[in-house]
């Protein structure tokens, strides 16, 4: 060990001097030379002023001990065998020696537990590893289950062991100039790509859930103009949703038909409900061109199922009561538990009036359209009982209900686009159906038109040359038809069917089951003629008159089948 204060430097020094003056002998110098070896821990310098002051006072001593005692004491005492002949270490090499020692020495206690936690950790890991295989093995059992990935992306999303989701950060760069890629990263760069990859699959099915997933289009009530009436309509549609169901036909297994539906009646005793909906549920063909053609196709044996509201999408057969081919009608009864009260319909149109129209799509989620009830009739491809929305139905919401702000019906959506019927056509039809268990009515063989609904510069011009303002234009005559027989033509003017004046075809199709009903109360049958007179105002040119009124009686056939139109073809020579 070299000294470490300046008085044992200048002893060293002059002990040095006096040797080679006595020429002490080799033996003796080498003898010297070896000190004691001191121990590991006494090999360091004193480092208090006791220490240096006593190394001082020491050093003083040994200048006065004559030469004899001095080379005496400094003979160490002899070393082991194996040391003998041995220079002593270097610092360098004493260093290494003493890391390989560390390296076998026993672990220090806080190595030892960290090691222990890192044996838990793994464990803990390992156990979450097999919990998660065995309920992968059970949702692949369940899933040949109805609803079976409902459940288990429910019971994914309850797991209860599931870790907190953290995005990784990449690892840092390698430090150096111009160096943009270190191999040495190489394990941490695929182990951050191993993280990020289950990173984004978790998130992925966490946005699955239903509370997380936005990806469905948004609704008419997120629209700017419905804000003022947004709540208030928001629990009114919410409330006549649980009663809206989706419903689907199959013929040899293959879906035909998808279509929507609401409850109107229920029994608690049975807990079997009775639900509107349209007759195209069944309907296996139909014209894309008119609906007077009467070529519709129906399907009434097709089997058919109830998409229910419960957690896990069930669904349940329902069984067909009646179907009328003409209003486009179906009855359709289904076990179901009821959750909320059946909304009531209202007899009265309004026109202008706010509408919504609810539907289900085929995930069976909800569909709402906003509209109101338009001041129009039916086109000559269109049936006499249609009102009109403003906004265009897709084929999955037909046949849900059309409602008010406060939750009354006003009708039920039919056909592709914007057409639905009227409330009053639908009591008309349910109360005949309990009655007779059929719908009935007449046959008039007449395309016909509300004057009402005209631009008010062509009723203004229609009255100045026929003094009339009100009433149905004829557009059409069924070839054959009574009407085509007693001379009715296109452009005249009906203005009173059974002595009532009437002013939309609404007004004429309930005035037709009314007579439908008082006829079959008398006694009459299904099959039999009614003899009802009509009004007429016959609109000719070239006439000395051409306003020439006339009452014909029209014998029209009470017929419960759909009511199909015939063009008049003429040949050509």
């Amino acid at each position: 060990m070299a000294p470490t204060t300046q008085e044992d430097v200048s002893g060293s020094s002059s002990r040095a001097g006096r040797r080679r003056r006595r020429r002490t002998p080799v033996s003796d110098r080498s003898a010297e030379a070896q000190p004691e070896a001191a121990p590991t821990s006494q090999r360091a310098a004193p480092t208090t002023q006791d220490e240096v002051s006593g190394s001082r006072s020491r050093a003083g001593h040994r200048r006065r001990i004559p030469v004899s005692d001095r080379s005496a004491e400094a003979q160490p005492e002899a070393a082991p065998s194996s040391q003998r002949g041995k220079r002593k270490a270097s610092p360098e090499r004493s260093s290494a020696a003493s890391q390989r020692r560390r390296r076998k020495a026993p672990l220090e206690p806080s190595e030892d537990k960290r090691q222990k936690r890192t044996a838990k950790k793994r464990k803990r890991t390992d156990e979450k590893k097999a919990a998660s295989s065995k309920g992968e093995e059970a949702a692949a059992t369940t899933s040949a289950s109805p609803g079976a990935s409902h459940a288990s992306s429910s019971s994914e999303a309850s797991s209860a062991a599931s870790s907190p989701l953290r995005c990784p950060l990449p690892p840092a760069p390698a430090m150096g100039a111009g160096r943009n890629y270190d191999p040495a990263m190489e394990p941490a760069y695929e182990a951050y790509m191993d993280l990020s990859s289950k990173y984004h699959a978790k998130r992925k099915r966490q946005l699955q859930l239903v509370t997380l997933d936005r990806s469905k289009a948004s609704s008419c009530m997120v629209n700017e103009k419905l804000q003022s009436v947004r709540e208030s309509a928001t629990k009114t549609v919410l409330q006549v949703a649980k009663v809206v169901l989706g419903f689907s036909s199959y013929v040899d297994g293959k879906l035909m038909a998808r279509s929507s539906g609401f409850l109107i009646d229920w029994d608690e005793r049975s807990k079997a409900g009775t639900v509107l909906t349209s007759a195209r549920i069944i309907c296996s063909k139909y014209s894309a061109l008119s609906q007077w053609s009467g070529t519709d196709e129906y399907a009434p044996n097709a089997e058919i199922v109830a998409h229910l509201l419960d957690e896990d999408d069930a669904t349940v057969p329902a069984l067909l009561l009646h179907y009328d081919k003409h209003v486009n009608i179906a009855l359709i009864k289904v076990e179901i538990e009821l959750c909320a009260k059946i909304p009531s319909f209202s007899g009265d149109v309004i026109y202008g009036q706010e509408i919504f129209v609810l539907g289900r799509d085929e995930h069976q989620n909800l569909t709402i359209h906003h509209g109101r009830v338009q001041f129009m009739g039916p086109n000559k491809f269109q049936r006499h009982h249609y009102l009109f929305s403003g906004c265009v139905i897709n084929q999955p919401s037909i046949g849900g209900p059309v409602i008010d702000l406060n939750g009354q019906v006003w009708g039920m959506a039919n056909f592709p686009g914007t057409a639905f019927i009227p409330s009053s056509i639908i009591l008309k039809c349910l109360d005949m159906w309990k009655k007779y268990q059929c719908i009935p009515r007449m046959h008039i063989g007449m395309k016909l038109s509300p004057i009402k609904f005209l631009d008010p510069i062509h009723v203004e011009r229609i009255f100045r040359r026929c003094n009339v303002d009100s009433g149905l234009i004829v557009h059409e005559v069924s070839h054959g038809s009574v009407a085509d027989e007693l001379g009715v033509r296109p452009g005249d003017i009906i203005d009173s069917v059974n002595g009532e004046h009437i002013a939309t075809t609404i007004e004429l199709e309930n005035l037709l089951m009314r007579i439908c009903e008082s006829h079959l109360d008398e006694g009459g049958v299904i099959g039999s003629c009614v003899d009802i007179p009509v009004g007429i105002l016959h609109v000719r040119k070239g006439r000395k008159d051409p306003r020439h009124r006339s009452t014909l009686s029209l014998r029209l056939n009470v017929a419960e089948g759909v009511e199909a139109f015939t063009s008049g073809m003429h040949p050509f020579n």
